[in-house]
Formats: C-alpha cells, structure tokens, sequence
C-alpha cells in the first residue's frame, strides 16, 4: 500500500528534476511512489530520472506538450497513494514534511492539507513565503474565505500559491483534474474546485517545501493572455457550481474575478506605458478605471506579486 503519491510534472528540467525526486524519496514515516510526469521535453529529463534507479520512481512521457497541467492530470491518472501531493520540478522537500502533513488532516479531518514555504533564491537564502510563526497549528478555511485572500494583488499572500496534498479518494469520487488551460493559479483552481464540491481545506502552520527561485524577468512572470486565461476558468468554474453556491460564497467568487478584470486591465495598461501607445491606455482605464489603483504599489513589485509561480509564467512563455 503507498501512503503519499507525489506527483511531479516535468518539463526540460534535466538540472533539477532529480534533487527534487530524491528530496521526495528522502521522506520518512511515509510509504510513496514518485510518479514523474515528462512534458515532451526536448533535453536530458527522461535519462536523468531513470538514472535515479529508486524503484519508487515512475516514469511516464507525454506525446506532445501540454502544460504544466496536464502532466499533473497525467501523474495524478497514474498515481496509486492514499494522498496526492505536488511537487515541481525544480522545488524540494524537506524530510519530514509528508508525514506531518498526513498526520494533521488525519488529526483534523482534512480532505486538502498544505503548509508554508520557504522561497530560495539563487544563492541559497531562503524566506517565508508566508510571514508567521511557525507552531504547527492548524488554519481550517471555508471556500468563501479561500476565494477572497487568493484576490489577484492582494493586500496579503495568498494560499492558492501553495502545494497541495489532496485525498485520493476525494479526485477520484469527484473526477477532479487541473485545468489544462490554466498556466497560472492552477492549484488554486483545483482546490477551490474539491472545496465548491465539499471539501475540508487546511494549511499548517509549518513550512517543508522548498519553492527556488531563478532569474526570470519580471515582464515574464504575468501577461496579459495570463490572466486573461484565469478570468475564462474563474467563469467556467463559477457557471458550473452556480446552484450550490451559498451566498458568501458567490460574493467571494464575484470579488475575485473582479480582481483579475482589474489585474487584467492594469497589466495592459503597463503594457501601453511601455509602447507609449497613450490611446490604449485611455482605453483600458475607461474599462476598469477602478485597476489604477494598483499603481499606488511599485509596477515591479506588483508583478512579481502576482506571479510568483515561477514555471507557470516560464512553462506560459515558452508554449
């Protein structure tokens, strides 16, 4: 019997796929499989991973590339544990982190579990991704208040930016995948998804996974079709669990696909200040005057803000 799949979707990450499988493989207290999901990649991925030689490790290519998303939908197909969790390909796990999370949504009744991150930068700093103290207590949200901190541009981080680990059972009794349009809040996405459908979430206050990051430039990391694509599965979510959602509920939703109209109109604005195209400028603030507020906040700061997952703006630039 495996306690935890980790699935881990890879695509041309011969330079890291492997720290991030062993640091999977490390884990203890745990029963796992690694299930690595190869996105058509064009380099060294596949001999790196089976070069690994852990019997744990499986591989499985994809014909054609389709996204971060779809090599999920692919590993979690394959996958065979109690508990899936997610792990990118250039990320790492801390020992240990799998067995306190199993442990807490066993303790807490979870069907969801998740906890902080450290963000390492290049030379091996590393900072919470979420300023707190970690106690190892537990946060149970409700989906209206999931929805509403994961607001794009936010005043606080939200916890749509962290890795999951879902019930197998609950993907499987719901038929539950990520969206394969979305390169961008896919996980966000999926579990504000399990929740709309009953699900318990929780995020432990304790931080086991390791999220790096690399020089991307700024311009990279949210464009305007990003979050475009986000409005589009925002709408496609919402029409499809219209009749059970509760009030609160659909105020929240109502709010955050606000927010990414407003996100939207302000990227494109930016996107005018650079061309010095001042019509279109005008334009985009008569759509969404309210998105120049977003202005109040240095540009750099606010797009880094809102791109802070890293390989959906790399895996979006590069299809």
């Amino acid at each position: 019997m495996v306690d935890v799949s980790v699935i881990v979707a890879a695509w041309n990450a011969d330079k890291t796929v492997v720290n991030a499988v062993r640091s999977a493989c490390a884990q203890v207290g745990v029963t796992l499989e690694v299930v690595v999901a190869d996105d058509a990649s064009t380099d060294g991925t596949a001999a790196a991973v089976r070069e690994i030689g852990d019997p744990r490790v499986h591989y499985l290519r994809l014909p054609t590339n389709g996204g971060p998303a779809a090599a999920r939908n692919a590993a979690i197909d394959a996958a065979r544990g109690t508990w899936i969790a997610v792990l990118d390909a250039d990320d790492r796990l801390l020992p240990g982190r799998l067995a306190g999370l199993a442990a807490s949504a066993a303790r807490h009744g979870l069907d969801i579990v998740t906890d902080n991150m450290w963000i390492e930068d290049p030379a091996g700093r590393r900072r919470l991704f979420i300023d707190e103290r970690l106690d190892a207590g537990v946060e149970r949200l409700a989906l209206a208040e999931y929805v509403m901190r994961n607001r794009l541009f936010g005043t606080r981080l939200g916890d749509g930016y962290l890795k999951p680990m879902f019930a197998a059972g609950l993907m499987r009794r719901h038929a539950l995948c990520y969206d394969t349009t979305a390169r961008i809040g896919e996980d966000f996405l999926l579990v504000a998804e399990a929740m709309t459908l009953g699900a318990t979430y929780g995020r432990v206050r304790s931080a086991g996974y390791v999220y790096t990051t690399g020089g991307i430039s700024v311009s990279r990391r949210l464009r305007h079709q990003d979050a475009e694509a986000m409005i589009s599965a925002d709408r496609r979510l919402i029409a499809r669990h219209a009749g059970s959602l509760a009030p609160a509920e659909r105020v929240a939703w109502d709010a955050h696909l606000a927010s990414l109209r407003d996100g939207a109109s302000f990227i494109a604005m930016v996107d005018s200040i650079k061309a010095r195209d001042f019509a279109s400028l005008a334009w985009h603030f008569g759509q969404r005057p309210a998105a120049i507020r977003h202005f109040a906040m240095p540009i750099r700061a606010r797009l880094d803000r809102a791109g802070c997952s890293l390989r959906a703006a790399r895996d979006a630039a590069a299809a």
